[in-house]
C-alpha cells in the first residue's frame, strides 16, 4: 500500500517553530512526530504542547523514523543543522534564509543533492491565491513588457522584539537587519516574478534601534528583462504600514498591499480582472513579528509531503532560496562599499 504521510520533526522552538507546527497539524499528508531543542525543557514544553515526542539529543532525532525535519533555528544556525540532517537522509524544510553564509547555503544544497533528499527554502508569500494569479497573468502577457517592479515593508518593531532573543539584529546570527530578516520575503516575490537582477545600488541606516545591524535599507534595482525596481524595507516605521509589492509593464499595472490586489488595471479591458482571487485576512500585522495564520506554510509544508510522497519537486527548491540570499547579500555589499554592484 502506497504511504499516505510524512513524519516530520522540528528543530528548534522559537516563534516560527508554532507556526510550523500549527501548519503541519492541519495537514492530511504529514503528521509532527518530534521536536529538538537545545533546551530540553523548551522542547518538552513544545511537545507537550503539540502532542508529540521530543529528542534529547540530536542524534536522537537524526536516528528516529523522522523523514522530514523544519528548520527553524536562528538564522546563522540553518546549516549546522540541515546539513547533518540531510546526511541521515531527511528531507529538509528550512527557514528564509538558506543560512546567512552564501557558502553555507551552497554547501547545503550540495548535502542535499548528494544524499537525494528534497530542500524547500521557506517562502509562503509565493502560495498566496494573489500572487499565483499575478505569476499566471505576467506569463499569459496580460501585463505586456515588464517597466517597473518593486515593493516595501515599512513595519514597525519595538526594542522588546530585538531584546527578547539576543541573535536579532546580529551579524553572526541575523545575517543582517531588517533586510535579511524581513525584506527578503520582498526580495524573493520580486524575483519570482520579475526575473533575475543584473545590477543593485543601496543605502541602509539605523534610524530607530539600537542594534549591530541595518533597520532601514532603500535599494535601486535593474532586472535582466531590461525593467528597474526599487526594494524597501524598515523596522522603524511607526505604528506599521502595509506590505506593498507593485509591477508595471506596458500593458497594465498590479498593486499588492498586504499580500492581496487591491488595484489592477490592463490598457485593453479583458475578462481576466474577473478572476482576481477575493481578499483575505493579512497572515501578519504589520506592527507585530507574529504570524496570526499558518495558511501559507500550511500550503508549503503540503506541498513538499506531497513531493515526498509522490516523488515530484517542491515548489520552492533550495537553488530558488539562494538566488534571494545572493541578492541579499549584494544589497550589502553595494550599502558598505557605497558602488553600483553587479550580479552574475
Amino acid at each position: 500500500m502506497k504511504k499516505k504521510t510524512v513524519r516530520f520533526g522540528i528543530i528548534g522552538t522559537g516563534l516560527i517553530a508554532s507556526t510550523h507546527a500549527e501548519a503541519l497539524k492541519r495537514l492530511g499528508n504529514a503528521v509532527l512526530f518530534m521536536v529538538y531543542d537545545r533546551d530540553l525543557q523548551k522542547a518538552e514544553a513544545f511537545a507537550r504542547r503539540f502532542e508529540c515526542r521530543f529528542a534529547r539529543t540530536f542524534a536522537e532525532l537524526l536516528e528516529s523514523s523522522v523523514e522530514a525535519v523544519t528548520i527553524a533555528t536562528p538564522s546563522g544556525l540553518h546549516a549546522q543543522s540541515a546539513i547533518p540532517a540531510a546526511r541521515a537522509g531527511k528531507h529538509i524544510f528550512c527557514e528564509k534564509p538558506l543560512d546567512v553564509s552564501i557558502e553555507k547555503a551552497e554547501e547545503m544544497i550540495r548535502a542535499c543533492d548528494e544524499n537525494k533528499v528534497r530542500l524547500a527554502a521557506v517562502y509562503p508569500l509565493r502560495f498566496c491565491d494573489s500572487v499565483k494569479w499575478v505569476r499566471n497573468m505576467l506569463d499569459a502577457g496580460h501585463f505586456g513588457t515588464p517597466v517597473l517592479a518593486g515593493g516595501s515593508i515599512r513595519w514597525y518593531r519595538t526594542p522588546e522584539y530585538y531584546a527578547s532573543a539576543a541573535w536579532r539584529g546580529t551579524r553572526a546570527l541575523d545575517g543582517g537587519g531588517v533586510l535579511m530578516n524581513q525584506g527578503i520575503h520582498i526580495a524573493d516575490l520580486l524575483l519570482h516574478l520579475n526575473g533575475d537582477v543584473s545590477e543593485v545600488s543601496a543605502y541602509t541606516a539605523k534610524c530607530l534601534h539600537r542594534i549591530e545591524v541595518e533597520d532601514t535599507v532603500a535599494v535601486s534595482l535593474r532586472f535582466r528583462n531590461g525593467s528597474l525596481g526599487y526594494l524597501e524595507a524598515s523596522t522603524a516605521c511607526a505604528p506599521g504600514n502595509p506590505k506593498r509589492l507593485e509591477l508595471s509593464g506596458t500593458l497594465g499595472t498590479v498593486l499588492l498591499e498586504d499580500d492581496q490586489i487591491t488595484r489592477c488595471r490592463l490598457d485593453q479591458e479583458t475578462e481576466v480582472t474577473e478572476t482576481i482571487p477575493r481578499a483575505a485576512a493579512p497572515i501578519q500585522d504589520s506592527g507585530s513579528p507574529l504570524v496570526s495564520d499558518c495558511e501559507l506554510h500550511r500550503r508549503q509544508l503540503e506541498d513538499m509531503a506531497d513531493a515526498i510522497l509522490n516523488g515530484g519537486e517542491v515548489a520552492v527548491t533550495g537553488r530558488e532560496g539562494l538566488r534571494a540570499l545572493k541578492l541579499i547579500h549584494a544589497v550589502y555589499e553595494s550599502a558598505e562599499s557605497g558602488r553600483r554592484i553587479p550580479m552574475e
